[in-house]
């Protein structure tokens, strides 16, 4: 996200905190460095150790803004990110000037300078309803789109862009955020209210009355993308227990049924456009339990573009900062299925939201700020063998963090597996029923059924959530 108008700005961002900042405990309060220079390049490749893959830590850059501070974003992306995406260089504004004319130089001119810092490099997008080129919508038809528009941009730019492509975002922000639970996945995008399911553009287009675009956009990338590649869809305001994120899984459920899109090459894009403030983030067990749910599944979660706005840049808030950013960072490294993580905007004076906003890693001077080094603390503590944190965003009422990094709670447990365990649980519930395959069993705060239907067991996918598998 670069520009403020091509973006739908959800009340998040701009939201006031709505109650008094909770004080927190973090690792850098406890052993682990909060002054200094950091370099995560060998913490990183430990992680990957861990995880059984390698673990992509990254963040925005592009060629047009490649002057801004030139020295110090190269050293940040030789030595603390291992992965970058284009913040636009890759959208079809850039990459379709004209019908029909594949212009890849912004895109490939990232993938250049990501390769040449030994950084991954992720593909972000091949449709958005918003930084679209001069000529769309024009008077494209429904027809002319799905069958034609969409299947040779998507071809163009994925197969122009090649191998190198950890994961596309093939279809970016379709999902309303007016949603309520039980809705279709149809109903959910046409929710969204932009084109190309409605014209409100007032370009008099032609609508699209199902999700033919989705399909054509999925079955596209799926023929060319490299088969190692996850294939996203990718959408903010999501990750907690809401209907929005109950929408994705619509969406993608829908993808992989009419798309035929196995879910072991799909994704789902967590954006995480958050703000420092109680109730304006998802919480850890919601995002631990929402990545359970996708594993279960076959596909991937990805947290896509963190950044995290204060209110004002006191000590207490990016304290607060700190302790979220550990608690997202923390859910996706415990994952099983979770390998991308990518922070939007190295630093606050690059970042879309405004330097004001201070939401990224590093101030405007390009300092560490504490959600730096507490970030940097949790991958090393990942690293090393240890089990889960508690939710720090909590606040130090639920949950501390001792010296040496170890974890206290008084309303949570610690301990969780880095992959799904095969262990069967036995957790307290009512007597006398029992959850459906695939149904939750167990986990932190569930109260209902621990018992599963004969051919499947109790099984932990991490210590928010437990489910029936055969």
């Amino acid at each position: 996200m670069q520009s403020l108008a091509s973006f739908v700005l959800f009340a998040v961002l701009a939201a006031p905190a709505l109650a008094q900042t909770p004080t927190v405990s973090l690792l850098i309060d406890n052993g682990f460095p909060s002054t200094g220079t950091i370099s995560l390049r060998s913490v990183l490749d430990s992680v990957a150790a861990r995880k059984g893959a390698t673990f992509h830590f990254g963040s925005t850059w592009d060629t047009s803004y490649s002057s801004a501070e030139a020295s110090w974003t190269t050293n940040v992306y030789n030595t603390f990110f291992n992965h970058i995406v284009a913040e636009n260089g890759c959208k079809w504004q850039s990459t379709e000037p004209s019908r029909g004319t594949s212009s890849l130089t912004q895109c490939l001119g990232v993938q250049s300078y990501a390769v040449a810092r030994n950084a991954s490099f992720r593909g972000h997008n091949t449709f958005w309803h918003s930084q679209l080129p001069s000529w769309l919508p024009g008077s494209v038809t429904a027809s002319d789109l799905v069958t034609n528009v969409i299947p040779q941009h998507v071809q163009q730019e994925i197969q122009g862009m090649g191998s190198g492509v950890t994961s596309w975002d093939v279809v970016n922000e379709i999902v309303g955020d007016g949603v309520s639970n039980g809705m279709t996945a149809l109903q959910c995008v046409q929710n969204k209210n932009d084109w190309p399911t409605k014209t409100a553009d007032g370009s008099g287009t032609n609508l699209v009355t199902d999700l033919s675009f989705v399909h054509a956009a999925f079955s596209t990338a799926l023929k060319y993308a490299p088969a190692s590649a996850r294939l996203a869809v990718n959408d903010y305001n999501t990750g907690g227990n809401d209907a929005k994120t109950a929408c994705m899984f619509q969406v993608l459920a829908d993808i992989n049924a009419n798309a035929a899109v196995p879910y072991n090459r799909l994704a789902v894009g967590f954006q995480s456009h958050i703000s420092a403030a109680p109730g304006q983030f998802s919480a850890k067990s919601d995002l631990a339990n929402n990545f359970a749910k996708l594993a279960a599944l076959g596909a991937n979660a990805m947290i896509t573009e963190l950044d995290i706005k204060l209110s004002s840049a006191t000590s207490a808030n990016e304290r607060y900062q700190a302790a979220i950013w550990g608690d997202y960072l923390d859910a996706c490294l415990y994952a099983s299925n979770c390998f991308e993580f990518i922070n939007w905007d190295t630093r606050d004076d690059l970042s879309w939201i405004g330097a004001s906003g201070a939401g990224t890693l590093f101030d405007t001077n390009g300092n560490p700020k504490p959600a730096a080094y507490e970030v940097a603390a949790r991958l090393q503590r990942y690293a090393s063998g240890a089990t889960e944190l508690c939710a720090t965003a909590l606040g130090t009422s639920q949950c501390t963090v001792p010296a040496g990094g170890s974890t206290t709670s008084s309303s949570s447990a610690s301990s969780t597996s880095s992959s799904s365990s095969s262990s069967t649980t036995a957790p307290s519930g009512p007597t006398g029923c029992q959850s459906a395959e695939w149904g939750q069993c167990g986990g932190i705060g569930w109260t209902g059924c621990t018992s599963c239907v004969s051919g499947t067991t109790c099984q932990t996918s991490n210590a928010y959530y437990s489910q029936c598998l055969p």
